[in-house]
């Protein structure tokens, strides 16, 4: 899919049908990867996959997603919800482009069980995925759905 035309048709997505591949993981892996870290501070970050069902069944608001993407960092500033933005937006596009339903996440941080992300890191974004049998098709964006200011 093309990206402006992805980016037109990308929606939440809040049922998922089964579990994604290995394949399509890697790929949504990479794609975190090609994400940036403010000052290139990747060490900073960690990827937490949880396709675990004892894991997910503890989660609260990821829909029934098969697996959930946790964005984890050492930093609790601006700069790092900034880079975890970055990283979550590259693998819910490449999980679009797959034709996977993706949602960004937040609402689950809160019940992640101890131990499942690495000592000394918090997490800070998280992302569901999973098959999807939701279509999805372009719509028209209203150019001021945010209000604009110009200075020129």
């Amino acid at each position: 899919m093309e990206t402006f035309e992805m980016i037109q048709s990308r929606k939440a997505i809040r049922e998922y049908s089964g579990q994604i591949t290995d394949e399509q993981l890697n790929n949504i892996l990479i794609a975190a990867n090609a994400g940036s870290a403010g000052m290139n501070e990747f060490e900073n970050y960690r990827l937490t996959v949880i396709q675990k069902p004892e894991i997910l069944s503890q989660l609260t608001g990821i829909y029934g997603a098969p697996t959930v993407i946790v964005v984890s960092s050492t930093d609790d500033n601006v700069m790092a919800g900034n880079s975890a933005g970055t990283i979550v937006h590259g693998m819910e596009l490449e999980a679009e482009n797959q034709g996977l339903g993706a949602n960004y996440n937040m609402a689950c941080l809160g019940s992640i069980p101890v131990g499942v992300v690495p000592d000394a890191f918090q997490p800070i974004f998280a992302i569901t995925l999973g098959q999807t049998t939701e279509k999805f098709t372009h719509r028209e964006i209203p150019l001021d759905k945010f209000k604009t200011n110009f200075v020129k």
